[in-house]
């Protein structure tokens, strides 16, 4: 009998947003072999055109399918939101997206009280596909839904001055509509937004829901995590020359 291979997943992002999710399938399946791009070369994605996009998302798709993969993750709001149904109409391997806030509404109990924002980039917010997914879950617009274009870009700055007196000053600036609407929940639809979700608690002082957990779930469930060896391979790239990858631990014990 052969030796069994390990089971290996794909994950791509702009940069280091993918972390958030990447973090948590690995405090839940170690075993795991992981391959990681982050396209950070072509950064962000939230203010490209949606052709632009998806073109980068076959390319990097390609680049993945280079290894023996069992699945793909797609750990980008964005790119989920314009480009995962033609990926899956492309190539026959699983992949699993991330949507804003389809688990926030379903597990989360809420109070009449609550006011909820959803955070986004602006190419997600005019997605096809965002868009159905707010008249299917959110048809009485009790949600309420708002662009962050700098938000993504103030992490991955973060991860490469660590200056958190600078950090807490841009997030007071980019989210000073939190305080002057009220919001009491903020649905963060970005990967790039949990990595700081306590500085941005901190500053709003609004509670933030993450769908990093849910989209990990979701992975182990497509997988057969019996069938496949233990494995502590981690390769990570960058498409930029001055990466941020190297600021992150390969055991990720300095992400929030």
């Amino acid at each position: 009998m052969g030796q069994r291979k390990a089971l290996s997943i794909g994950i791509f992002d702009s940069g280091i947003g993918g972390f958030s999710i990447l973090k948590k399938i690995h405090e839940l399946a170690p075993e795991l072999e992981v391959y990681y791009i982050a396209d950070q070369g072509f950064a962000p994605y939230g203010n490209k055109s949606r052709k632009e996009v998806i073109d980068r998302c076959h390319y990097l798709c390609h680049e993945l399918m280079k290894f023996d993969l069992d699945l793909i993750v797609v750990a980008c709001n964005t790119a989920t939101g314009v480009a995962i149904d033609e990926l899956r109409n492309t190539f026959t391997i699983p992949f699993v997206g991330v949507e804003p806030f389809v688990n926030a509404l379903s597990k989360h109990t809420w109070k009449e009280s609550d006011r909820a924002c959803v955070i986004t980039t602006e190419l997600m917010s005019k997605s096809e596909r965002f868009q159905k997914l707010v008249n299917r879950l959110d048809p009485d617009k009790r949600l309420f839904y708002k662009v962050t274009p700098g938000l993504a870009t103030i992490v991955e700055d973060f991860f490469i001055n660590k200056n958190e007196e600078e950090l807490n000053l841009k997030l007071k600036e980019e989210l000073s509509f939190v305080g002057e609407s009220s919001y009491s929940h903020l649905i963060l639809g970005c990967t790039h937004y949990p990595l700081i979700a306590k500085y941005i608690e901190a500053t709003t002082g609004a509670s933030v829901l993450s769908p990093c957990l849910y989209v990990a779930n979701r992975v182990l469930s497509l997988l057969d995590l019996s069938s496949g060896e233990n494995s502590e391979t981690f390769q990570f790239a960058s498409t930029a020359k001055e990466d941020v990858l190297r600021f992150v631990s390969k055991d990720f014990s300095n992400l929030p």
